[in-house]
Order: C-alpha cells, then structure tokens, then sequence
C-alpha cells in the first residue's frame, strides 16, 4: 500500500510540473498571437528487455532514445518525460502541416535501430496530437485529448501518429480515462476483490476460489481487469496492486470459518522479479497467521521468464514456503509438457479457447483428452474456466477435469456471501447429478 501511495504521489508532481510548464507555453503563445501543439508520444520498449530485468540496458535505450527525439525538434520546441514509456512535445509557432511534417521525422528517428550491449534493438511508438488553440484551449484538454488520440494512433498500428479533429473515438477516449483514473481507483476505494468458486469433481465440494479484482468507476460504471490490469504497470502500481490484493486474501482466510478453501491469487511476471518479493508475502502471512499452503499463486505462460535464474528461484523458493503454483491460460503460449519438468507446477488452467473450441467442434476432444491425460501423468491437476452451461459441465467432467470454474458454478461473489453461496452452488450440483 505503501508502494502505491508513494509512486502516485510521484507521478501526480510530474503532471503538476508538466501542467505548469505547459500553462508557461500557452502564455507565451498568447502573448505573441502563436498556435502551438501539444503531442503525447508513447514509447514501446522491447520484451525482452523487461524480461531480462537488464536496467542497465534499458537506461541507455531510454537515453539514447531522449537524445534523438530532442535532435528532432526545433530548438524553440520542448520534450518532456511523462513516465517510462511516456513523452509530452510542445511544438511552438507550427501549423497543422508543419507540425506533421515533425511528427513524421519524430516516429521514423525514433524507431530507427539502436545499438546497446553490443545488440541491435528497436522500439515502435504511437503519437497523438492536439492543436492549440482551434482544437482546445484549456492544458487539461489539451493533453487529454492528445493522450486519446493516441491511442487512437495505437489502433492504426505502430509508428503511426492521430491528430484531434473535434470528436472522439469512443473506445480510445474510455482507454484515455481508465489510465488516467486508475493510480487514484485505490485510494478512493473504488476498487474491491470478489470470489469466483471453484467445484472439485473428485471431492464433489467448492475446494477453491479465485480472487479477481473489480473496480467500480464513478462515472464508467464496473470496469473489467481485462480493461485495467495491462495499465497498472504504466501508472506505476503494479506491484502495490499485488499485495493489496494478497493481503486482502489474508484477511478474508483469518476471518474466514472454512479454513479449507484454497484462494487462488494472480502473479505476474513483476512480481516475480522483484528482490524483495519472498520477504514480503512472508510478512503478510505472518502478520495475519496465514499458511502458505492456503494460497495458490497463478502465473501466465510466459516461457521466456522462466529461464531467467531469479525468476526461476523465486519460483523455487514459493513452492518450499509451501504455497501452490497454478499456469494460467496453458496452451495459450508455447509451452510444452517438458517445461514443466523444470517448474514447480501444481495445477495447469486450460485457456478458454478449448472450451469455445469444443462447442464448435467435438472432434476437438481428440486434441483436449491427451492433454488432461498428460497432465495427469505428471502428478499436475487440470483446471477448466469459462463454463457456463450444464452441458459443458458435464462434457469437461466426463474428459477428466479435476476443478471447474464458471458462471454455471458461480459468477464472481463477494466474501460475506461466500458461505451461504457455496451451499447453494454444492446443492444445486448435486440435484443435477441425480
């Protein structure tokens, strides 16, 4: 938590600054009857340099990557970092045409090919653009519409820049203000954790749920993880996020009456290559006695991370505090039954796309069945999600699931309904089978 607040208060002084200076650049133009443009350039730094954890390389990158982008403008004109990825330019006394003729030389320059660590590495950018003072007056519009914009760029593919033309792509400006919104979603308390049960086949009882994160914006309504979660790295809470989350979790467990229920929390590759990330969730569990073994961490199928030394014994050292690892979404990616030889596996969750494919096309069960087969024979349990009919229940518990999770078993509870709800999921069940 603390983690959270420190970096929003971090990021919300560089926008004071970055207003502030902007406010000092309108009156300039003011004064001597000039337009200008305020353009938000995105910079999307290559996998395999957040993967490796190579910060030393990343820095030169970033570096060398500020150094072409100031060599590009005029001297008149100003760069500004927002965040890691993030840059605001003012272009000062420009029109439209020249003004696209500095963004074009902007997005080439900055995507040509760099040379760091003796590698030869690109980054791809997007940039949206707002003109000053025909497409908006006010600093705050001014970049929030250059920020939409961009991402209205992102749609049209990278290196590609958007300029504002009075009106608003819809989705762009929703993507615009949940990254805004999200670094104050927190602290204000619109964010909250539900459970999604999970029914075992074998025991014929909810053995586990799944904690999955809502937030509830005041004016976009409920906003799904698969809107917000991809932003919380940008905005710089990523981690934060995390532990808020898992000890939420703990909480819950030590207030809880069934101390058997497994709660399944996401992990993300950040966390995983934290230095400190054992000793905190070690801090978190004794803080509230919780057993490791109560909580089964879920981590996405991402091959590369694993070969990474810290990653890996970060994994190792999890597995030996006793908690459960689950792979999320398998058969997504391009893992193959052999890594997991190398990984301390428990559980494998089957990506949803088996479930829609086995609806469209029942010869597809000569692809699934071999895979729950192979998974049992590792000594791993097969978990399914996406289930929403009885149909499905029973054709996925006929091929040999061990755990089913869906809205036919539940949708998403909150945690003071558990207990009567899980009565009522196992009874209606139950009914079923007879």
């Amino acid at each position: 938590m603390d983690e959270i607040v420190e970096k929003n208060e971090e990021q919300f002084s560089k926008m004071d600054r970055l207003k502030e200076r902007l406010n000092m650049t309108l009156a300039f133009c003011n004064r001597y009857h000039m337009s200008a443009a305020v353009c938000y350039l995105r910079i999307h730094i290559p996998p395999e340099l957040l993967i490796s954890k190579n910060h030393g390389a990343e820095s030169v990158l970033l570096r060398k990557m500020v150094a072409r982008l100031k060599n590009s403008i005029r001297e008149l004109d100003t760069v500004i970092k927002v965040n890691d990825a993030d840059f605001a330019i003012f272009l000062l006394d420009i029109t439209e045409y020249d003004c696209k003729v500095i963004c074009e030389r902007i997005i080439r320059i900055v995507s040509e090919q760099y040379t760091v660590d003796f590698h030869q590495m690109s980054v791809g950018s997007n940039m949206g653009i707002c003109m000053y003072p025909y497409g908006a007056a006010e600093v705050d519009d001014l970049m929030s519409f250059a920020k939409v914009q961009m991402y209205e760029a992102e749609r049209g593919g990278e290196n590609t820049f958007s300029f504002y033309k009075g009106s608003f792509d819809p989705t762009a400006y929703r993507q615009m203000l949940i990254e805004n919104d999200l670094p104050y979603a927190l602290k204000k308390g619109q964010l909250y954790v539900q459970y999604q049960p999970q029914y075992s086949l074998a025991d014929k009882k909810i053995t586990g749920i799944e904690a999955l994160i809502r937030w509830n914006h005041p004016s976009l309504g409920m906003i799904t993880p698969g809107e917000f979660i991809d932003h919380t790295e940008l905005a710089g809470i990523v981690n934060g996020l995390f532990y808020w989350v898992f000890e939420e979790c703990c909480k819950n467990i030590a207030s809880g009456t069934d101390q058997l229920l497994k709660y399944s929390i996401n992990l993300s590759v950040n966390q995983l290559l934290l230095d400190n990330f054992l000793r905190e969730t070690s801090t978190i569990l004794t803080r509230y006695s919780i057993p490791a073994a109560q909580i089964t961490l879920e981590i996405t199928e991402n091959i590369e991370i694993y070969t990474v030394k810290h990653v890996n014994e970060t994994l190792f050292a999890l597995k030996e505090m006793g908690f459960t690892i689950a792979l999320d979404d398998f058969g997504n990616g391009y893992f193959s039954f052999s890594d997991f030889l190398k990984l301390p596996v428990d559980y494998i969750k089957l990506d949803r796309n088996f479930v829609s494919s086995l609806m469209k096309n029942k010869k597809h069960i000569g692809v699934i069945s071999p895979i729950i087969q192979m998974a049992h024979n590792l000594g791993l349990q097969v978990i399914i999600e996406g289930i929403e009919e009885q149909a499905q229940f029973f054709e996925w518990a006929g091929l040999g699931c061990d755990l089913i999770q869906g809205y036919f078993i539940s949708r998403p509870i909150p945690f003071e309904e558990l207990t009567h709800s899980i009565i009522e999921i196992e009874r209606r069940i139950a009914e079923g089978y007879c």
